[in-house]
């Protein structure tokens, strides 16, 4: 009953960090690109409705997929 296992794979901390150093990341790029790509910052107060709704789903799917793989690396078991 009281027996606690211990996981083969990481501490939560590390799984933790590396998601969050992948979601930081993710959301720099984004950033950067919409920058190189727009010639404008997404979050200036002269952004177009339209450009905010795109640059959110387009920032908030990218640091998803990105977050998704680093738990899934971090998590992965090493040789």
């Amino acid at each position: 009953m009281g027996t606690s296992e211990q996981s083969a794979g990481p501490p939560q901390v590390v799984v933790t960090i590396a998601a969050l150093g992948a979601g930081l990341v993710a959301q720099k790029l984004v950033s950067a690109g919409w920058r190189f790509v727009r010639g404008t910052d997404p979050r200036d107060d002269d952004s177009t409705l339209p450009e905010i709704l795109v640059f959110a789903a387009v920032s908030a799917a990218t640091v998803a997929v990105a977050k998704k793989w680093a738990v899934h690396r971090a998590r992965r078991p090493r040789a």
